[in-house]
């Protein structure tokens, strides 16, 4: 079985937009590289095969300081570059294809086997809910294309709904490591007030 991740991410600049009325551009910026950069570490713990999926070319030097390759998207939109990545995963023979945001500042190891691991046999599609539970953090897919990419508002009932029309039951992968993204003055706030930074 060959598995690669894929974390998708829009650049540094374009990065945490919501966080503006609490932080600089630059301050965003860095919060952004501090957490893809502690994202890709614990992906490539466990797991060797790391891509990043990206319309900014501006981050390889940070992708390739954390053992992973960037792959420069063609287009924009977040679907369209997972359907990019996904196309090249195939191309290459990947069995499993593992889908993570850049923005989760308490994901471990243990977090991505586990994600891997919640698919048994050859079809299989596992999703990890965000903190609210409506929206996706991690997709493990394997075949790779075995249902379409469906992030934006509303993405746990997206991807379950496009699961089960695979004929797959999805597996719901609840661990607080995936759960919580960094977006807004508030999760700011309680990860400074909780969490080891990155």
């Amino acid at each position: 079985m060959s598995v690669r991740v894929i974390v998708p991410h829009r650049g540094l600049e374009a990065a945490k937009t919501r966080l503006s009325p609490v932080l600089t551009v630059e301050q965003r910026g860095d919060l952004a590289a501090r957490l893809l950069d502690r994202v890709l570490r614990m992906a490539r713990v466990a797991l060797p095969d790391v891509v990043v999926i990206s319309p900014s070319a501006a981050l390889a030097p940070l992708v390739e300081a954390a053992g992973a390759r960037l792959a420069v998207q063609r287009g924009m939109g977040l679907n369209e570059g997972l359907e990019q990545a996904r196309d090249a995963a195939v191309a290459e023979g990947i069995t499993t294809l593992v889908v993570l945001h850049g923005d989760l500042p308490s994901l471990t190891v243990e977090d991505v086997t586990a994600l891997v691991a919640a698919i048994h046999g050859a079809r299989g599609v596992a999703i990890a809910p965000d903190t609210a539970g409506t929206g996706t953090n991690g997709l493990a897919l394997r075949p790779p294309a075995i249902m379409g990419f469906a992030f934006g508002t509303g993405s746990r009932a997206a991807h379950e709904a496009a699961a089960r029309e695979a004929r797959v039951t999805p597996v719901i992968v609840e661990r607080p490591g995936l759960a919580f993204d960094l977006d807004t003055p508030e999760d700011l706030t309680r990860w400074l007030a909780t969490e080891v930074p990155a």
